[in-house]
């Protein structure tokens, strides 16, 4: 009697990827244009999909040792989580005419580790590239939006949030019918970065 192969592990990107593209895409309405008395609405959704999900697909991306992936959802996953609190009960409470520098130095690192894992992505795919430059995009104009107090530069930054969005979406249905289906249908352009492999010494790719 033959014993059943064991399972291979579930894949967490699709899910991680899907709690990030979903958070972004409703923010974004509020920086384009509807009225910010709503964006409390967000708060919720924010924190539990956005960001406890994604610290559970993070988790299980060091489970199955992808430092990448780890990385990534872990820190959006706090990030979203950072940002219904800070929302819900940071930002009333601080000065009316200096609020928008403390929302500003609230963004302003999210997009410097955003840049730093852009770089890393030129290893991964095409897909995840696009996502992270959008994603670093969006941060820098939404952190400088806040400094300059500038509502055009907030819609323009939304606008970006928007392709963030739709490019995790992507990522992450790619990811999810990929896996389903046993093989790559949904294209995700691997290993952009393969110009570059002699920097890494022959080490094998990270998936």
């Amino acid at each position: 009697m033959s014993t059943p192969s064991p399972r291979a592990p579930a894949e967490p990107a699709p899910l991680g990827l899907a709690a990030f593209g979903t958070a972004t895409f409703m923010l974004s309405f509020f920086y384009v244009g509807v009225d910010p008395a709503l964006t409390p609405a967000v708060f919720p959704l924010a924190f539990f999909f956005g960001g406890v999900v994604q610290l559970i697909a993070g988790a299980a991306e060091f489970r199955q040792g992808s430092t990448f992936g780890a990385t990534a959802f872990c820190s959006y996953g706090t990030f979203w989580m950072a940002y219904a609190l800070y929302g819900r009960f940071v930002v009333d409470t601080l000065p009316a005419d200096e609020a928008h520098v403390a929302t500003g130095l609230f963004i302003l690192p999210w997009a410097v580790l955003t840049l730093y894992l852009t770089v890393a992505t030129l290893r991964t795919t095409g897909a995840l590239l696009a996502l992270f430059t959008s994603a670093t995009i969006t941060f820098t104009l939404l952190a400088l939006a806040q400094f300059v107090q500038s509502s055009a530069v907030t819609r323009v930054g939304g606008a970006f949030g928007f392709a963030t969005a739709a490019l995790a979406w992507y990522a992450s249905f790619a990811g999810l019918v990929n896996s389903t289906w046993g093989r790559h249908l949904i294209p995700t352009m691997p290993d952009p970065g393969a110009r570059l492999g002699h920097l890494g010494h022959k080490r094998a790719r990270p998936v």
